[in-house]
């Protein structure tokens, strides 16, 4: 086994500052939230979109080698302050279905299945005599014209089914819907929708859905080898929209989707900051932007290697109501918007209603399950990220290949080889972006102000209203930690219990830095993550909002933040309403460590 996770080298120099770099960090102090579309209005086709849009437009170092060791020791369940305590969460009553949510829209909308009283039989994992599929790159299927023409005619076929046929696409689609837009409630808790994102339940219902869809594709086409394309966004090659599931005048292409951001289909390079409206990065802004992405898979990695809530999305049980994704899922939400329409209501891919109607979305979704699975690799630990009951039990409920309804637990998904596929060996050029991304930000010139020495403060006792950036002065847990005591817990930063309204979109980023006295220059620091919003039902209003941040070795690259006893966290709005009731910063024993 690898002794490092990631091959990089430590920056030569301690100072990296440089608020001229990131080119987006005075942006989002406004906070606008559009008039909602007044009807109900679901296209199903290019021309019916076009006859109802009224919307308006709006070398090794140490961190490395502690990471990459995981797998030589005993692995510990630790989830930090948000440990779910309870049963696992059920599959839904089929025949309980009510009418969905478009949270964009005032009517509700139909995406019940067509097998509500069907029996309903467990989940056998395929026979390991099966071949094992191999999934490959959309770049590679731009390579490859046979397989390309073979993944077409697979969904041309699941378009031409019959309306009422659960393999149809339409249908297909109407599973995401269903799931996470409130057409079901948590068997038992009537007052408690089941949701699917915003918790440790977010990845592996997902895997389904997508090995399903694949599965029934395998089976129009009479290939058990056919496996799908993800969109490998994580190269700098694969950073723009897919040439495969884009159109020309001589190509009616099953895999296009007019219901799409214009803008973005024709080479623009997709920022993992985006919001609706930015503009494309120009020529000379794009090569920042790569940089920019690949260090953020490079953090998101390395902090929160063995604190797998702060990745996967946090716990959640039996009856509860949370939001909480981890940093995964909160990128995940960055493609979503890419591919939209800014126009509300951001169908096909902007919206949870219509997203799997677009096929990039599955893509996507087998782009964010081979970032689930390098991260199990990552770790090398033989134990689940989340050794409980909770967790593996937990169960949902797909229509098969085989016409059949099952039931299908989260412990039988945990290892692709088992549900007999694979993902192509890639290069991860993230891996080594350390010593690139610094270099040029050192490079980078200074802003006018860059140095200048501001008072900051702390949060306060009173919630706070997130309509311009908002700086905080937060005391940590121990400044100057040794390595062992790094071994053993991770600083993470804590915004926990924000408010905003979850039928709109909203999102932040955060950045962290160093404090001198109460004091801190104009520079926001280095960016730690964001939480973005894509509208869906979570139930009750009174469910918890949380993000949690893991900072541990970012602060070995701010200059003198490890020795600093207070650090200055600055919370930058994106979009919608968010009201902040404090910010904290906490140790969290790692798992596994």
């Amino acid at each position: 086994m690898s002794l490092s996770f990631l091959a990089t080298t430590t920056p030569t120099t301690t100072s990296v500052n440089n608020p001229s770099f990131d080119r987006r960090s005075s942006k989002g102090t406004h906070s606008v939230v559009p008039t909602l579309i007044r009807k109900r209005f679901s296209p199903t086709s290019c021309e019916q979109k076009r006859e109802g849009n009224g919307a308006e437009r709006s070398g090794i170092d140490r961190r490395d080698v502690l990471v990459g060791l995981g797998g030589l020791c005993g692995a510990t369940a630790a989830f930090g302050n948000n440990m779910a305590v309870g049963a696992p969460v059920q599959p839904p009553d089929l025949s309980a279905c009510r009418l969905a949510n478009d949270l964009q829209l005032v009517n509700r909308v139909e995406c019940c299945p067509p097998y509500g009283t069907t029996t309903i039989t467990d989940f056998v994992l395929p026979d390991p005599s099966e071949p094992m599929r191999v999934r490959r790159s959309s770049e590679a299927l731009a390579a490859d014209p046979a397989y390309l023409e073979k993944f077409r005619r697979a969904v041309a076929l699941m378009k031409a089914l019959p309306a009422d046929d659960p393999w149809n696409f339409m249908q297909q689609a109407q599973i995401h819907c269903a799931y996470c837009n409130d057409a079901y409630t948590q068997v038992g808790f009537p007052a408690v929708s089941l949701q699917l994102h915003g918790s440790w339940l977010f990845l592996p219902w997902h895997r389904y859905y997508i090995y399903f869809w694949e599965k029934i594709l395998g089976k129009l086409i009479d290939d058990p080898t056919f496996a799908i394309p993800y969109w490998n966004y994580d190269q700098p090659s694969g950073m723009r929209f897919p040439d495969i599931y884009k159109n020309s005048p001589k190509d009616q292409n099953p895999l296009f989707d007019c219901i799409r951001n214009p803008e973005h289909i024709n080479g623009a390079v997709m920022d993992y900051r985006y919001e609706f409206g930015d503009p494309n990065p120009t020529p000379e802004q794009e090569e920042t932007v790569i940089l920019e992405n690949q260090k953020y898979l490079y953090n998101m990695f390395a902090e929160n290697l063995f604190n797998p809530g702060n990745f996967m999305g946090q716990p959640i049980s039996e009856g509860q109501t949370l939001n909480a994704p981890g940093t995964l899922e909160n990128l995940h939400a960055i493609p979503h918007r890419f591919a939209s329409q800014v126009e509300r209501p951001r169908w096909n891919m902007g919206n949870f209603h219509t997203a799997a109607r677009d096929p990039i979305f599955y893509a996507h979704h087998a782009q964010v399950d081979r970032l689930w699975s390098i991260y199990k690799e990552r770790r090398a630990i033989t134990t689940p990220e989340f050794p409980t009951e909770e967790w593996l039990e937990a169960s949902f409920i797909f229509y098969d290949e085989n016409r059949n309804v099952v039931k299908c637990k989260v412990r039988d998904c945990l290892d692709p080889t088992n549900l007999r596929y694979m993902y192509q060996t890639d290069e991860k050029a993230w891996l080594n972006i350390r010593r690139s991304y610094y270099a040029q930000k050192r490079a980078a010139p200074r802003s006018a102000g860059a140095d200048e020495l501001v008072a900051i403060s702390e949060f306060g006792t009173e919630p706070r209203l997130l309509d311009t950036t908002i700086r905080v002065l937060v005391t940590r847990p121990k400044a100057s930690r040794s390595q062992e005591e790094k071994d053993e817990a991770a600083e993470n930063i804590f915004i926990d219990d924000f408010t905003f309204d979850h039928t709109d979109y909203a999102g932040f980023d955060v950045f962290v830095t160093k404090a001198t006295e109460g004091l801190a220059t104009a520079d926001l620091g280095e960016f730690a993550g964001s939480f973005v919003h894509i509208p869906h039902a979570h139930g009750p209003s009174d469910h918890r909002n949380i993000l949690h941040l893991g900072i541990t070795y970012l602060l070995e690259d701010i200059a003198d933040a490890e020795a600093s006893e207070q650090l200055v966290v600055s919370i930058v709005p994106r979009s919608g309403v968010i009201t902040l009731t404090g910010v904290s910063i906490q140790l969290v024993p790692k798992e596994g460590i």
